[in-house]
């Protein structure tokens, strides 16, 4: 899921809680953090996908070879500028994968990176929990 925030954040920063699965409720339990400005953006590999002969498949495409992208993360959540820029930045990190930490701190995009195996990590100052 995607959201941008605008106007004069309250103390903290606006609350947003960071969703696994977009099919969740609103009041679901997930990690909340505060940012004042900008948009924030979640890309995954396990709500839209569907089984096929080749494996279990994704909609997020890798332009170098025209498949669904390699699934090193379950979930990448990506802070930016705006949220055009934090959705294009958590797509191309999910493409990038084990690349991703290092492209993401080299563009200085704070990022929540989740795995299949659940090990989450963040990276270039992730926002504080809320």
């Amino acid at each position: 899921g995607d959201v941008a925030v605008a106007g004069e954040p309250p103390v903290g920063g606006w609350s947003i809680r960071i969703a696994e699965d977009n099919a969740q409720a609103l009041d679901a339990p997930g990690p909340v953090v505060g940012i004042s400005s900008g948009g924030l953006a979640t890309s995954g590999t396990t709500v839209r996908s569907w089984a096929s002969r080749a494996g279990r498949l994704h909609h997020i495409v890798d332009p170098r070879t025209g498949r669904p992208a390699e699934t090193h993360w379950r979930t990448v959540t990506v802070a930016a500028a705006s949220c055009v820029d934090a959705n294009t930045a958590s797509t191309a990190a999910i493409v990038l994968g084990e690349q991703a930490p290092s492209w993401l701190a080299a563009h200085g995009l704070p990022a929540r990176l989740v795995r299949y195996d659940g090990l989450t990590s963040t990276v270039s100052g992730w926002p504080v929990a809320a």
